[in-house]
């Protein structure tokens, strides 16, 4: 009788492994798994996770680690089942590590795992302007940092986390009116714009009076425009050379000292007057505009309409690297002037998220 009792017991927990097995999608082995490491009860409320059925029956099944499991996604991949219990381990997420196998790479992966948990990182992995070779310095950059996600990874695309004028970029595409240059991107010593145009004289009180041509014709009907407003501006200092510009930053050293002259004055090849599409305002009164003016409120509202930026904003200088320039405006083309005057962030910031 006892024997007996022994049988039907065995045969009933059989038969409920089994009814449990074709409810739930699990094998009948992995049914078995479930209930000797007791967690079935919280499996069973789930749906069927390929990725649990797969490693409860390897050495790297974790039993607090089940939950994570069921809402991870399998993939077929070396070392997956390792990797995944490490990575939970750094207190990432079920559909963080789903994420991170969307989007990076093994190599990617490993450098997550060799650094901290980094905050954020669905929706960092998702932002267009994520680049996966700047991985390991956006989480350095994070663990130091108290800015958004977005302002990180934009930061980090600028440059900032490493030094002004390091790991410098040389632009080659010098034709394009969206060239980008700063303390990060460079123009050759030996670039001079092929389309400069003198600035007619109606519009021009300096001696640097060449803009590019499409800049020019911007630059003089936005002339017009304010005059119509009773509002009178000029160029003041428009297309630089490399030469000029290293001799006028050279000056400005040797009066105030490297460290302070570099908060307003561009290394050579560093200067967006050298691209042709820039120019220091000036006013009636022939001064460079400054905040209190007519002219420079006139230009904050309406620059935009013809293509022009405030390329050195207020309360930006840890960004653009320069303090201040209420004078200083760059052309970059109606539209992408546009979306900056919208979106109120500086140029760095714009090229920095394409």
């Amino acid at each position: 009788p006892l024997l007996l009792i022994i049988v039907l017991f065995i045969n009933k927990t059989n038969i409920i492994y089994f009814c449990q097995s074709k409810i739930t999608g699990y094998k009948f082995d992995t049914i078995k798994l479930l209930h000797k490491y007791n967690v079935y009860n919280d499996v069973k409320e789930h749906k069927y996770s390929d990725n649990l059925e797969k490693i409860i029956n390897t050495e790297y099944y974790n039993k607090k680690n089940t939950l994570y499991y069921l809402d991870i996604n399998y993939v077929n991949k070396e070392y997956f089942f390792d990797t995944i219990n490490k990575l939970i381990n750094l207190n990432y997420s079920s559909n963080d590590i789903n994420n991170i196998y969307k989007y990076l790479s093994s190599e990617d992966i490993n450098i997550l795992l060799n650094n901290n948990y980094l905050k954020d990182i669905s929706n960092i992995l998702k932002l267009n302007y994520f680049h996966n070779e700047n991985l390991e310095r956006y989480i350095k950059y994070s663990n130091n940092s108290d800015l958004s996600f977005e302002d990180n990874i934009t930061y980090v695309n600028i440059g900032l986390d490493n030094d002004y004028y390091t790991n410098v970029i040389k632009e080659t595409d010098t034709d394009n009116i969206l060239i980008l240059v700063n303390k990060y991107h460079a123009l050759d010593s030996k670039y001079v714009p092929s389309d400069l145009e003198k600035i007619d004289k109606k519009y021009n009180r300096g001696t640097n009076n060449l803009m590019r041509k499409v800049a020019k014709e911007a630059f003089q009907e936005m002339c017009e425009a304010a005059l119509k407003d009773n509002i009178t501006i000029y160029s003041g200092s428009a297309y630089r050379s490399y030469n000029y510009q290293l001799n006028l930053y050279n000056r400005y050293v040797s009066i105030d000292g490297k460290k302070q002259a570099e908060t307003y004055a561009a290394r050579a090849g560093h200067s967006e007057h050298q691209t042709g599409l820039a120019t220091d305002i000036m006013n009636a009164k022939l001064n460079f505009i400054s905040k209190g003016d007519k002219e420079y409120t006139w230009l904050v509202n309406n620059s935009y309409k013809y293509g022009f930026i405030l390329r050195y904003p207020k309360d930006k200088e840890d960004i653009t690297g320069y303090m201040y320039e209420e004078w200083h405006f760059r052309y970059i083309g109606k539209k992408i002037a546009k979306k900056l005057f919208d979106l109120n962030i500086t140029y760095d910031e714009y090229m920095a998220r394409q």
